[in-house]
């Protein structure tokens, strides 16, 4: 009679004990999904910097750009990363540049805005920031 109690208390052991492992697997799973999630958006922001600042080099170089010297619309690989880049001028010596950055299913999105005197080639940055998409 005493092995008929000792089963039942084995499988009612064994049972909790799955199921904490269970529990335990699934939280890991979900924090390192939050974990991988945060590095890739991290990872399309330093893509979208990267390719907003090889806009600015671009528009230093030519200051036509992008009208000459240099694409309107390009894409940098970086690394595994990449960015696409857009150059608009307004004309009166503004100049925008978005860069998009993409890691995986993240995206991240600057905006830069220079200022070019058309005559000396300086170019001024007045704003660097990363936007909403």
């Amino acid at each position: 009679m005493k092995g008929v109690s000792a089963l039942p208390v084995i499988l009612l052991v064994s049972m909790i004990i799955l199921e904490l492992a269970i529990a335990v697997a699934l939280t890991a799973s979900s924090l390192s999904n939050t974990f991988y999630g945060e590095r890739m958006a991290s990872e399309a922001l330093s893509a979208a910097r990267a390719g907003a600042e090889d806009a600015i080099i671009r528009v230093i170089r030519y200051k036509n750009c992008p009208t000459t010297g240099c694409p309107a619309s390009y894409t940098v690989t970086v690394g595994s990363r990449t960015a696409d880049v857009t150059i608009a001028s307004d004309g009166s010596g503004h100049i925008t540049i978005n860069s998009t950055g993409a890691a995986f299913t993240r995206k991240k999105k600057v905006q830069v805005i220079l200022g070019v005197n058309s005559s000396t080639g300086e170019v001024k940055l007045q704003s660097f920031a990363e936007v909403a998409l």
